[in-house]
């Protein structure tokens, strides 16, 4: 038996809920070898399954620390590779025996445990009712990986499932605002693996019966063939996937929705910029980590701040999106800033939406003045957004 064998069978029992836990015995190099004993058991931290490790040294000291399944099974393969020789996985019905080989085999035993384990809650919050529910396969989450075609959230995918429902609340708050009488045009810069752009086209087309029209791009190759096969698998014929960068993507107003989920640093100014360019009704942003205004800062009032490289960097990502928010503003748009969902301990948690609106000369002028006033006070000398707009052509834009 190879690992590979190993991990697709632990896998679907992670995924149904069965895996109760794994231990590792038998140090390679009892002289060498820091724990005697690992011991790997999953736990429900901040909604998501992750494994927590617990490792027991000679001392019988004990340290902990998490990891999510797929690097729990590259960890797992390095061990038992090179400093484990035994494994005891127990599932709910049964245990697993591992022996590692002289030639770096596997050799499994399967018991039937004297009493079965009941599957127990790893958390005692309540069930949340999301748009896309599980229980009941989804097309495209099935196809995607999401879910197993009986409708069962994988437990790698917990956070992405979250993440996609998240999302699709947003975009039903819009329902109202989209054209009925026509397509609803689309665009999504860098669509990645493109789980939001498939959760749009359900939600607006399967949910709320309206015709849409979907552009999504993104610079590499590979990603757009898997989105076109996935497409043709589904036989989606309102979605259209192509390899372009935000700036050369061939974009035809008018666009209602333009989205995109973690553009890197100023990546994100230029499908702002584009959007702008394109006049998008809604305009709706999720940055990533962004470096542009990190040195540029300069404050006295808040050099208690700002001598600190984390806070510093925090404050310049805050800052940036603030002056983001504010740019749309002076371009007639209705902005707010709101939490997306706790991705990871960044500030990659936050969602720009901007509406479309009339704007008078006066609301201009004052959006126009808090924009410059907070590039001052900050110190601020340059911002990409609006380096790119300065060569717009603002009567072009409708």
């Amino acid at each position: 038996m190879i690992f590979a064998e190993l991990w697709s069978l632990l896998t679907e029992n992670f995924d149904a809920g069965n895996l109760v836990s794994i231990a590792l015995s038998g140090p390679v190099s009892k002289d060498n070898q820091k724990f005697e004993r690992v011991t790997l058991r999953p736990i429900s931290l901040r909604d998501e399954i992750v494994i927590q490790w617990t490792k027991q040294d000679r001392a019988k000291q004990q340290t902990h620390e998490n990891s999510g399944w797929p690097e729990t099974g590259r960890q797992l393969e390095a061990m038992l590779e090179a400093t484990f020789l035994n494994a005891l996985v127990r599932l709910t019905s049964e245990d697993l025996q591992i022996r590692v080989q002289n030639d770096g085999s596997l050799k499994m035993q399967r018991h039937r445990s004297a009493k079965v384990v009941a599957k127990k809650p790893l958390s005692h919050d309540a069930k949340k009712q999301y748009l896309f529910s599980e229980g009941e396969p989804i097309p495209f989450l099935v196809e995607l990986g999401v879910m197993t075609p009986n409708g069962r959230v994988h437990r790698s995918m917990q956070r992405k499932f979250r993440q996609i429902n998240r999302f699709a609340e947003f975009i039903a708050d819009l329902q109202q605002k989209l054209p009925r009488d026509r397509p609803v045009r689309i665009v999504d810069y860098g669509c990645g693996k493109s789980y939001l752009t498939f959760a749009i086209r359900e939600l607006l087309v399967n949910h709320f019966q309206l015709a849409v029209q979907i552009q999504a791009f993104d610079s590499q190759s590979g990603v757009i063939e898997t989105c076109e096969n996935t497409r043709r698998k589904l036989g989606i014929n309102d979605m259209k996937f192509e390899v372009a960068s935000i700036q050369d993507a061939r974009i035809e107003a008018p666009i209602d929705l333009a989205i995109w989920l973690h553009a890197c640093d100023i990546a994100t100014d230029d499908a702002l910029a584009r959007s702008l360019e394109l006049g998008a009704e809604i305009i709706m942003a999720v940055p990533c980590c962004q470096h542009e205004l990190h040195h540029q800062l300069e404050s006295e009032a808040l050099s208690p701040i700002l001598k600190h490289g984390i806070l510093r960097e925090r404050l310049a990502s805050l800052t940036t999106d603030a002056l983001r928010a504010q740019f749309l503003e002076i371009h007639g748009y209705r902005t707010q800033v709101i939490e997306f969902i706790e991705l990871e301990h960044t500030a990659k948690n936050l969602l720009i939406r901007a509406f479309k609106s009339e704007i008078t000369s006066a609301q201009q002028e004052e959006a126009v003045n808090a924009f410059q006033e907070l590039k001052m006070s900050l110190g601020v000398k340059s911002f990409q957004l609006e380096t790119i707009c300065r060569n717009f052509d603002w009567s072009k834009v409708k």
